[in-house]
């Protein structure tokens, strides 16, 4: 996945620093705080391949004070590779504090339908390649993704070492036991991805770059519909439009880009200070719309006490994060039926579900999970954590803006 020359220099950088556990993981993490954190702060890109398919790598943050940053990121995401550390104190800490199993819950709520674990660090001392040790986690893992939301009938589990490469593209000597796949040979059974071709195009804004020479580059995933060089997008919000220079996939320039590819675009016409992530790029001829309210089936997960009209937390939707607030509770649903069970609840507490209407406090771009899936799910956030979870039902949009012209406040 990398050149020869800048994994060198990584290996040379971590073992000059005293470092030299993280001279596979500074392949990735390359920011200086990131390097002296230990610690993956936001999210990066790496294109690879097996002999089957192509994937783009998404590296993200999984500590709980960086949940937005993993969020924006999980959302592009098709698979989920949930790495859980084997040594002795490291799992035990995931387990204790919850965040191994609400990363697992994140990525279900963000769309992501299949999940592959990596039981990781198998080399460790404490751990010595013991299938005893793998054997426990895979058993307490399996029981909480199921619990989340995860019908897969066999999850694949990888036991791992990263930094001698145990497992990961061939088997692995020490661990004769294990006659599953290899951690590349997992993702290959997944398959391909089906994906909706006749849908106009959104593309959720990931990251925003402003290249010498170039301009502005968005970089994000297609989510539905395609994008060409020569075609004109809206980006909403904003209603700024561009026009597509050129497109880059894996580092190369491809003539277009087609649902599932994570791409970089070249525009003209814009300049990249006016483009943030959480916008969606969507074709001019079809664009889409900001929010004005928009009603939600959500599902109370974890809450300390009780949620009323009036309560604002924040919601994670595609790369997108804003504070909404909960306007009306319409009415409770019964989880066995599926079917109403009160009208207009004064308060929803933990393990209830409920139908609300809600409005974003900052401009945001949502479509009904039934249109665009990925666009139309949504996690509540609240004190760093994740609180309920939700899919749109029906959206009041705004009116589209008119596409803005050059120097506005002077034109006769």
């Amino acid at each position: 996945a990398f050149p020869n020359e800048e994994h060198a220099q990584s290996q040379n950088l971590a073992i000059e620093l005293g470092r030299p556990p993280y001279q596979h993981g500074w392949m990735l993490d390359r920011l200086p705080n990131e390097r002296e954190r230990g610690m993956t702060v936001v999210p990066s890109l790496q294109s690879f391949s097996s002999q089957a398919f192509s994937y783009v790598g998404l590296d993200t943050p999984g500590q709980e004070e960086r949940a937005k940053n993993m969020l924006c990121t999980t959302s592009l995401a098709d698979v989920a590779v949930v790495v859980v550390s084997a040594a002795q104190g490291e799992w035990e800490a995931s387990l204790e504090t919850g965040r191994a199993r609400e990363l697992a819950l994140d990525c279900f709520t963000m769309g992501i339908k299949t999940v592959v674990v990596w039981v990781s660090k198998m080399d460790d001392v404490t751990v010595q390649f013991s299938s005893e040790r793998y054997e426990e986690i895979k058993k307490i893992v399996n029981t909480f993704l199921k619990e989340v939301g995860y019908k897969q009938k066999d999850v694949p589990f990888v036991p791992i070492a990263g930094l001698s490469g145990e497992n990961l593209t061939s088997k692995s000597p020490e661990m004769g036991w294990y006659a599953g796949p290899t951690a590349l040979d997992a993702l290959d059974a997944v398959g391909p991805i089906n994906r909706p071709a006749e849908k106009p195009l959104r593309m959720p804004v990931l990251k925003v770059h402003d290249v010498p020479d170039v301009g502005a580059v968005v970089v994000g995933r297609v989510e539905t519909g395609s994008i060409r060089p020569g075609i004109k997008v809206i980006f909403s919000p904003s209603g700024l439009v561009a026009e597509v220079k050129s497109i880059q996939k894996d580092g190369a320039k491809v003539s277009e880009g087609t649902g599932g590819d994570v791409v970089g675009v070249s525009l003209s016409g814009v300049e990249a200070f006016e483009i943030r992530r959480g916008m969606v790029m969507s074709g001019s001829q079809d664009p889409a719309a900001d929010a004005e309210t928009f009603l939600a089936q959500v599902v109370v997960l974890d809450h300390p006490g009780e949620i009323r009209a009036g309560y604002c937390p924040s919601i994670a939707v595609h790369t997108a994060q804003v504070p909404c607030e909960f306007e009306e509770l319409l009415s409770k649903i019964d989880r066995k039926t599926g079917k109403e069970s009160e009208a207009n609840p004064a308060s929803a507490r933990t393990g209830e579900v409920v139908t609300v209407k809600m409005r974003p406090r900052a401009l945001v771009c949502l479509e009904t999970f039934s249109a665009y899936a990925s666009l139309g799910r949504f996690a509540i956030r609240d004190h760093s954590r994740t609180i309920a979870v939700g899919v749109i039902k029906e959206v009041t949009k705004r009116p589209v803006p008119k596409p803005r012209k050059e120097n506005q406040y002077f034109d006769d």
